[in-house]
Formats: C-alpha cells, sequence, structure tokens
C-alpha cells in the first residue's frame, strides 16, 4: 500500500499535477533552467522515505490556531514548542499569527499524543517582540536550551534561554539579526550558520521576491554577519519560504517550500537543497517533498484533507537519521489550524557518495 501511493504520488507531482486538483488551479510557470543541475533528476528519496501519519501524531487545540512545530528531546520526553493564537482571531486578513505566542506540549512518544503543557514566551512579557512571537524553533547551545523566533514589530530573529527544558526562558534584550524566517546551525566549535529569507527591492519580476541569505557568527549570540556576498544562495534564483536547516553527509541540508513555484510549478510544495559549504546550493529533486493540497495519509487507511502545508521542520534522532517531518496545516486557504508529526523511514543522505558495488 505504501509503495503503490508513493509511486502514485511521484508520478502525479513529475508531471506538475496534486491529485485532486487541475493545473488551472495552480497557474504557475516552472522557471527550471534546462542547464540546471539536480542532484536526482527522476526521483525524490525523501519523498520515498515519508510515511503515513499516526493518528496521535495529529496535535490539535480546541479554540486555538497552531503553526510553526519544532520538537527536541529531553531524557525520555518530547518537547514540541509552536506559535498559538485565538481561532478568533484568524479571519480574512490573515493577521492572527502577527499576535502569536509560543506554547510548549509532551509526550512520551515522538509522535504523540502531545498535551500542553504552558505559554513559554508571551508579548506582554518580552522586551522588544511586544505584538507578537511566531515561527519559534528549539535547540540546545551546550548545556542550555535555545529558543530563537521572529519577533514582532521589529520583524527581526530573537534569542531566549533556559537552563532547563521547562524554564524560566530568558529573551535576550535586544534582537540578535534584522532576519525573518530564520533555520539556524549551531557548529561543534561554537560558531553559527544562519540561513533566511530575504526581500530584495527593488523586486526583479514586479513580485515579492523571497531570496535565501546565509549568515556567520563566531559565537550563536553574534554579531552575525551575511555570508557569501550577500546574494541569494539559491541557485538559479530560486526563491523560498520556511527554510529549516541541519547537517548530515557532510553537507548542509536545507528543506523549504518553492515560494513562487519557479522549481515545481506548484504553489509552495516542500523542496530539499544541499550544500558542501554553505555558499552554494544545489536542488536536491524538483519532485516535491510534499505539496501544498496532497491529502495526508494516516496509518489506518484515512486521510485528511489539506488547503495549506507548511512551516516544514524536521527532527533528527540521535543516529543523525531525519526521523520525522513537522508542518502546520491549513483546512482553508488561509486558516491555521493544527500540526502533523509525519513518520520518516530514517532517512539520511547520501548524495555524493560513492558506491562500493
Amino acid at each position: 500500500m505504501r509503495m503503490f501511493w508513493m509511486g502514485l504520488s511521484v508520478v502525479l507531482l513529475w508531471s506538475g499535477r496534486v491529485p485532486g486538483k487541475t493545473e488551472t488551479e495552480y497557474p504557475i510557470e516552472k522557471k527550471m533552467p534546462v542547464e540546471a543541475v539536480i542532484t536526482y533528476p527522476d526521483s525524490n528519496p525523501l519523498r520515498e522515505a515519508l510515511l503515513p501519519v499516526p493518528e496521535t501524531a495529529v496535535f490539535r487545540m480546541e479554540g486555538w490556531c497552531l503553526w510553526d512545530p519544532s520538537v527536541i528531546k529531553v531524557g525520555d520526553t518530547y518537547h514540541l514548542f509552536c506559535s498559538r493564537w485565538p481561532k478568533a482571531d484568524d479571519h480574512s486578513f490573515n493577521s492572527g499569527w502577527m499576535r502569536s505566542h509560543v506554547i510548549r506540549a509532551t509526550s512520551k512518544n515522538l509522535f504523540g499524543p502531545y498535551e500542553f503543557q504552558e505559554v513559554v514566551l508571551h508579548p506582554k512579557d518580552h522586551p522588544w517582540a511586544t505584538r507578537g512571537i511566531h515561527n519559534p524553533k528549539i535547540t540546545k547551545v551546550g548545556d542550555r536550551f535555545l529558543l530563537y523566533h521572529l519577533g514582532i514589530p521589529k520583524w527581526s530573529t530573537g534569542f531566549a534561554y533556559a537552563d532547563a527544558i521547562e524554564g524560566p526562558w530568558e529573551p535576550l534584550p535586544q534582537p540578535v539579526l534584522k532576519a525573518n524566517n530564520p533555520a539556524l546551525l549551531v557548529r561543534e566549535d561554537g560558531s553559527a550558520y544562519m540561513v533566511s529569507k530575504h526581500k530584495p527591492k527593488p523586486t526583479k519580476d514586479g513580485k515579492w521576491d523571497a531570496c535565501m541569505k546565509a549568515h556567520v557568527a563566531d559565537q550563536v549570540n553574534g554579531p552575525y554577519k551575511t555570508f557569501g556576498e550577500g546574494r541569494n544562495r539559491l541557485p538559479y534564483d530560486f526563491e523560498l519560504e520556511d527554510p529549516t536547516i541541519w547537517w548530515a553527509n557532510n553537507q548542509y541540508n536545507v528543506i523549504c517550500t518553492d515560494w513562487e513555484g519557479k522549481v515545481t510549478g506548484i504553489q509552495k510544495p516542500v523542496v530539499y537543497y544541499t550544500s558542501k559549504d554553505g555558499i552554494h546550493y544545489e536542488l536536491y529533486s524538483d519532485i516535491p517533498v510534499w505539496t501544498q493540497t496532497e491529502p495526508i495519509l494516516l496509518e489506518d487507511g484515512t486521510q485528511l484533507e489539506a488547503s495549506r502545508i507548511e512551516r516544514p521542520q524536521v527532527y533528527i534522532n540521535e543516529k543523525g537519521e531525519l526521523e520525522a517531518l513537522l508542518v502546520a496545516v491549513g483546512i482553508e486557504e488561509r486558516s491555521h489550524d493544527y500540526i502533523v508529526i509525519r513518520p520518516v523511514d530514517h532517512f539520511v543522505p547520501t548524495n555524493g557518495v560513492k558506491s562500493e558495488n
């Protein structure tokens, strides 16, 4: 059943189609250059490693919008951080998320069920993100936990530290970097590498461009400087939103969404890039990892319908394997609804590794 589903999905996506949708519903021009270098032009091993979702791996809270999932394991407990705001604020202007706060939920199993524990960061108590705290991501730096996020109204990256995963959390008094959609990688020597979404002005095509910038710092708290001459780090001026990053196979691995569909010809699917030096990135496959509107297959054979699948985030286990792909799901076009933690069949990238056969 799994192989049939994956095979059917790849065929449909390779043709630029999403199950249940027509091409006219996605009037996006695929802008893949003929000379484009693609690691896997005829397949997508990461997509093929996606597994059906246990019912317990769907995290909802009645009356609330949930977005931006990120999870960390501490001892025998998984701690899920995400942004939250009242469902009543999720109106047609799509601005409720700008007043979000950060919560924590826990489970003894990566795939749930998760139980709400507490509000972690709230604008009313923050030194400068006084309107909204959005897109939180959790990591560990030395013996301390670091929760980094987008802070509104400064639209900058903020850091908060805690000695224990339960807090208390201490936000730094000022933003660390003027950047949106941050994705941070802390190196073994304590230095840091970060990618972010950047909107150049004026835009090249008259639309809102979303390029990827890279930043480096000798220590996690900065100061950060732009890496690679400040240009778009994605090849062929591809665009992105919502990057996440991890280190594996001696390379930087970035999963994000295909902002204008230039890679896939589909509205904002999840795509994957790799880089050996943090400057030159290569497209892993132009077959999406996951699309916005494809049904979410559950373990019992049923499926969840979605209009939006965004904010991809990875969970890397102790062996360095990608064990789960977390996403935020919107049932309707502009709604923000719940979190899904999708199992992945212990994926480790092997691009560039020579076979012994």
